[in-house]
Order: C-alpha cells, then structure tokens, then sequence
C-alpha cells in the first residue's frame, strides 16, 4: 500500500505523537509498503526510510487568540491550504490522521475525488466547536488505548478499534549502564536514579518528583525533555535544596533515548493531566525499567501493576515518595524491569502495530 500519515507536527517536533508516525511508518517500509510523512516545514526526516515532504504553514502565535484550540485548528487550516493539493496529487491508498483539527482537510479531500481510505489513529481529545461537522470523512476509527476510544466514540458516535503503541525492542532494550553519560550529566555512579521523559509543560505533574526529593537523600531525577515549565521547576529544585540532584537533559534525539533510559534505574510519569497512552512509558519498560506512573487515563493499560511497576495518585507527592523509597532497593526493580521487558515483548511492537493498522485500512478497501 501507498500510505500517508498527515500530521503538521511530524516535520519539526519530538514527542509521542511524532515518534508514533515515524516508527510505525518505518515498520511499514520494513514490511514492504510505501510511506510518506507529510508535515510542517522545520526539521531533519527522522528515518531515511520514510519520505518527509514538508508544506509551509502560519504558525498558531500569529492568530488572534481566541483560545488554544481556536489557535491550533487555524494553523493547521493554514497548513492544510498548502497540503491537500498534494495529497490528492500522490494518489494514497490511505491517509491517516491523529487530530481532529485535520478533519476539515479531508473533508476538502473528499469532496475533491479522492477514492482512498481515510483513518484517524487517536491519541487524545482535541475535540472542538464544528468538529463533529467533518467527521464522516473518517472511513477507520483507531485508537492508541481503549481509554481514548471511549471517549472518542462517546464524542463521534463510531465503533473505535484500539491498537496500542509500541517499541522497537531491538533499539530500546537493556545494556550496562553508560557510565560515561552519568558522568557527563553529574550524576555519582552508584546513585540510584529515576528519570523522566517528554514535554516539560504543567500537566505532566513533574513537580510532584522534585517535592518528593527532600524526603529521598541520595536519590536523583534525570529530567529529558524542554517545554516552558522548565524555568519553575529549575526554581522548585533550588527552594526546596535539591538543584545538586535534578539533572535537565534538554531535548535529547530519539535515537539516544536508549541510552539515557539504560542510565536510569526507573522510569517516573507523574502526569496530573490525562494520558492516552505514553510512548516513552513503553520504551523505558522495553530497556528493562520499572515504571512509576499515575494512575489514570491510558496507564493503566499499559502498566501492569504490581509486576511491572506502581500505579499512584497523580499529585500525592507522600505517595510518590514512599514508592520511590520503595523502588531504591534494587531487587524489586530488576524483577519489576524483567517483567516489564516481557509485556513489552509480547504486547507493544511497532511491527504489530503496523501489522494490525494494515489490516484495518485493507478491510475498508473492501
């Protein structure tokens, strides 16, 4: 099949919505299908194997703001303008979509004759004002949890089929840790350490680690990602005398994660916000690491408390650090990492991911 995953951030931006398109289009190549990622001008393609074909857009801060969402479906509008012309062009036998803010574009394609099938694989609730309106353009309901395609068939009223995210283990999988990364990053060699992965922005609740650290002598929080919470949380670590044990990362490639997932000795996703899913969850379980995660939203699927991790009040930073007391003990970790790489064996791959997504899109082809 001729494949396209339409998705404006995929150009330019890291995240688990970019790394989704990226690795199940690789997994697809592998397979022998033809993929394309079409997305906003602004970065390198991630793999050689997937074509990148980038359009211009109007970037959400130059529109009047009426709100986040108001912002973000007109940048993608003005993506759109740009984009649909070569889709129709390319001829897919399929386009997959991840927001609703890319309805209205295939709505447009519809009725300018496109005859391929038409997907949208969720990962979340951008639901808005109008969306409703254009979404039978949509032929194929997915969704990454079925947490979300609950709350997508409760908004849209179609069946949604889940397939989760995956990993590729072979990439993301345990090795001796890299001592010379520890260094770099000065953390002690023998330091137990747990760490975090994505967006630092408010929902992701990684204030409630740093607020546990006072209670941890010894223990210290290697911090991957960039986002605007950083500045706050750079102030928390010094107010509360712990700035020597937080270590910001920045934004690493993702490429690297491995690496900086087989420095740690567990992973932390303390989100207040919900999640669908949690890529970088996987990828740490996938390098052997026990997972500490809220307990909400897609987590819950994905985190198979009590054998490959714990499931915590988001915010509850007395829980949170009684789990990590917990976790400084290294014979529950390493039986908690082995059973986490097992889940991700049999549950979370790319390759099954791609699998199952040509199947569903197939069967829409009659």
């Amino acid at each position: 099949m001729k494949l396209c995953f339409y998705n404006l951030t995929a150009g330019f931006k890291m995240g688990g919505l970019e790394t989704y398109c990226w690795e199940v289009g690789r997994a697809l190549v592998r397979q022998g299908h033809e993929v394309d990622i079409v997305g906003g001008a602004g970065g390198p393609p991630r793999h050689q194997e997937v074509r990148l074909i980038t359009r211009p857009y109007i970037p959400r801060e130059r529109f009047p703001n009426f709100g986040t969402r108001f912002r973000k479906l007109a940048e993608r509008l003005s993506f759109a303008r740009h984009a649909c012309p070569l889709l129709l062009q390319e001829n897919y036998d399929a386009i997959i979509v991840n927001k609703p803010y890319d309805f209205p574009a295939l709505h447009w394609l519809r009725r300018h004759g496109f005859k391929g099938v038409t997907a949208l694989r969720s990962g979340g609730t951008d639901f808005y004002w109008g969306d409703r309106h254009f979404a039978p353009a949509v032929q194929v309901w997915l969704s990454t949890s079925a947490y979300n395609a609950r709350q997508v068939e409760a908004r849209y009223h179609q069946p949604v089929s889940v397939i989760a995210n995956g990993v590729d283990p072979d990439v993301f999988a345990p090795t001796p840790k890299p001592l010379a990364l520890r260094q770099q990053l000065g953390i002690p060699v023998a330091a137990p350490v747990v760490i975090s992965v994505g967006r630092l922005v408010g929902w992701k609740g990684l204030h409630t680690l740093i607020e546990a650290l006072p209670e941890l002598p010894g223990l210290h929080y290697l911090v991957v990602g960039k986002g605007e919470a950083r500045p706050d949380l750079e102030a928390l670590a010094r107010k509360l005398g712990v700035a020597d044990r937080v270590h910001f990362a920045g934004e690493v490639p993702h490429r690297r994660l491995p690496e900086y997932f087989n420095a740690a000795d567990l992973l932390a996703q303390p989100s207040i916000g919900e999640e669908a899913f949690g890529i970088s969850v996987v990828e740490a379980m996938s390098c052997g690491l026990p997972v500490l995660a809220s307990d909400q939203g897609g987590l819950r699927e994905v985190v198979s408390a009590p054998a490959t991790g714990l499931l915590l009040p988001p915010g509850q930073t007395s829980r949170w650090a009684q789990a990590l007391r917990q976790l400084q003990d290294p014979e529950p970790r390493q039986r908690m990492g082995q059973a986490a790489r097992e889940r991700v064996l049999q549950h979370y791959t790319w390759a099954e991911n791609a699998r199952k997504l040509v199947r569903h899109l197939q069967q829409a082809q009659g």
